[in-house]
């Protein structure tokens, strides 16, 4: 029995359910801010292949127009 009291870690409680409660919040709001940051990301990528496009075609259409 006193090798069982020795063994039991008191700073890690796995049964403080408030502890358990303030660490599955913090994961939440981790997950969301990931998940917010891949939207961003997204959304950045498919901005610069939309100019990447529009200008190809700008130049096309202005370089057609200016032969000589």
């Amino acid at each position: 029995m006193g090798k069982a009291d020795e063994e039991y870690d008191w700073l890690n409680d796995p049964f403080d359910d408030a502890k358990n409660a303030q660490d599955l919040q913090e994961l939440d709001k981790a997950r969301r801010r990931s998940r917010v940051m891949a939207v961003v990301a997204l959304v950045v990528v498919l901005l610069v292949v939309l100019f990447v496009v529009v200008s190809c075609g700008a130049i096309a259409f202005l370089g057609d127009g200016l032969s000589i």
